[in-house]
């Protein structure tokens, strides 16, 4: 990109050094204006734009991470219901209050970029109308990294190993095992020394009945709950989390039943071993590789990876028609204050392929459907050194069908933003009315020489709400979820821009340049922003057109 910038920068003093005065329209610059070709002249235009954006606005304007709706700090049970179902059971059988299930902190990075092709054709189809078509190849990008338990502490629970290593999953199984038979063997024994308390073996039972009772009952209970938890019974798997093996809950896990065999053991019974449950480990990032794509954990989803959505983007057709002038054919000549009024229709033919359902982050071509915008462009000029064009743009996308996993409504988010990790279960075909966009854009503009102008350009837009329905959602509860979503689809952004043109047209027209061409570059920068799908955008356009002759002169 500096490079770029560096080119831009050389290129722009020398075109300076270049142009030479000449008694002759002038092109007015970078940006929209209400000029319409002549009749027969044909334009061709060929350009770059780049796109780059780390950040995102949030409903309140506030500028955050592209990646902070993914970035928790401890990623518990508010993430994920089955991390907030091991919580009670860890509580229960490390005697921990407060224990919070958790994978550990999880942070990733995250960066857009687009590198697109842009094309274009117009015609000078009468003296005031102008038609054409456009269309942009696309070439968008996310750029993830991800960051987890960098000082390999953060995490509490990690894979429950009995899930996929039969070695766990045996271990559970004799320890589960193992108290089921402590718990049958002494409770029938209780049954004996009360009915003949002289038995052998009696003494420590007879003593404290009602001790060996509850031992019984809390030995049942302790199974039941290690069961549910680790697993270990008969078509048993447990929770897909449990504690890290060498953590404080595990630790006091296998306390706890150090405790159950010496309780055992003092009332004769040795069945239980020295051996707990199977922990898991510190959760790592090839582990969130594995929760992702295992079928086993019913996400669904590809790793985290750079993605690239290539293709065409935005394909349309225009029309302008100017529909008043007092400039004349030279704009040179003016003097005082002159105006030019037109009039455009855009009709957006293809608008991209929407994001894959698949990809944690996943970029799309487009804008993701067709639609129109009636458009309003008005110049006015000052004397010939001074100009400003008004563009006023009322765009309505088309309805779109398409799938997409819609989080919870209650799901925690960041900025609007909800957690990304969704499950494939709750993929949902969706219909989208998209909301109407409002475009206001002023750009001034000053000449440096006949063939040269400066300028610089604020646009305002406005984006109205979506409404969303879905004849696929199995219940109010998701209904309602996929409201919510598309509470959340209006905003409002601002953008600045500057950059110039430098134009040949009119002196290859009088014979002082063999080919008609203008070359523009067009900085801009997101200024301000409101509502979670706008993101702080830096782009850079460069533009080359050409102005064949069809026909006429």
């Amino acid at each position: 990109m500096m490079s770029r910038l560096r080119l831009v920068a050389c290129a722009f003093p020398a075109l300076l050094a270049a142009a030479q005065p000449a008694a002759a329209q002038r092109v007015l610059g970078f940006g929209d204006d209400a000029a319409t070709l002549p009749a027969g002249m044909v334009r061709v235009t060929a350009g770059s734009l780049w796109d780059r954006a780390n950040e995102r606005y949030d409903a309140d304007g506030k500028l955050r991470p592209l990646g902070a709706a993914a970035s928790p700090a401890a990623w518990n049970g508010r993430y994920d219901v089955r991390l907030a179902a091991a919580n009670p059971l860890v509580q229960s059988l490390s005697g921990l209050s407060a224990f919070d299930a958790s994978l550990g902190s999880l942070s990733i990075g995250r960066r857009d970029a687009s590198a697109d092709g842009l094309f274009r054709i117009e015609l000078g189809l009468l003296p005031r109308v102008t038609v054409g078509a456009s269309a942009r190849v696309a070439n968008h990008a996310i750029e993830p990294g991800v960051t987890l338990n960098p000082a390999l502490v953060e995490g509490t629970v990690g894979f429950n190993p009995a899930w996929t290593n039969t070695v766990a999953r045996d271990r559970n199984s004799v320890l589960v095992t193992q108290f089921d038979s402590a718990v049958a063997q002494t409770g029938r024994r209780i049954t004996q020394c009360q009915a003949a308390p002289a038995t052998n073996g009696c003494t420590a039972i007879v003593a404290n009945v009602s001790g060996a009772q509850a031992l019984v009952t809390n030995a049942a209970a302790f199974a039941t709950a290690i069961n549910a938890l680790y697993g270990g019974r008969k078509n048993a798997v447990g929770l897909p989390f449990v504690p890290v093996g060498n953590g404080a809950a595990q630790r006091a896990i296998d306390q706890r039943i150090q405790g159950f065999r010496d309780q055992f053991a003092a009332l004769g019974n040795t069945v239980l071993g020295a051996q707990g449950p199977a922990g898991g480990a510190l959760f790592s990032p090839a582990d969130f590789t594995t929760l992702l794509t295992d079928s086993l954990y019913g996400f669904g989803l590809r790793p985290v990876r750079t993605v690239h959505a290539y293709g065409l983007g935005d394909v349309s057709v225009h029309a302008k028609v100017l529909l008043f002038q007092n400039v004349g054919p030279d704009t040179a000549a003016i003097r005082g204050f002159a105006v030019r009024q037109s009039a455009g229709l855009s009709l957006r033919l293809i608008g991209g392929d929407a994001p894959a359902v698949d990809e944690f982050f996943a970029p799309s071509a487009g804008t993701g459907g067709g639609g129109f915008t009636a458009q309003s462009f008005t110049d006015l000029f000052y004397g010939n050194r001074y100009s400003a064009t008004l563009v006023v743009s009322l765009d309505q996308p088309t309805a779109q069908d398409f799938a997409m996993r819609v989080p919870s409504a209650n799901a925690p988010s960041i900025g609007g933003v909800p957690f990304p990790l969704v499950a494939a279960s709750r993929e949902i075909q969706l219909h989208r009315a998209p909301g109407s966009r409002l475009d206001v854009s002023i750009t001034p503009r000053l000449a440096l020489t006949r063939n040269i102008w400066l300028g610089a350009s604020w646009s305002l837009s406005q984006q109205a709400s979506d409404a969303w329905s879905s004849a696929g959602a199995n219940s109010a509860v998701e209904a309602a979820d996929v409201q919510s979503w598309a509470s959340g689809t209006d905003w409002t952004e601002q953008r600045v821009a500057f950059g110039g043109t430098y134009s040949t047209v009119r002196a290859a027209r009088n014979g002082r340049a063999r080919r008609a061409f203008d070359v523009s570059y067009e900085h801009t920068q997101t200024l301000s922003g409101s509502g979670w799908r706008v993101p702080h955008l830096t782009r850079d356009v460069l533009t080359v057109r050409w102005y064949p002759r069809a026909w006429g002169r």
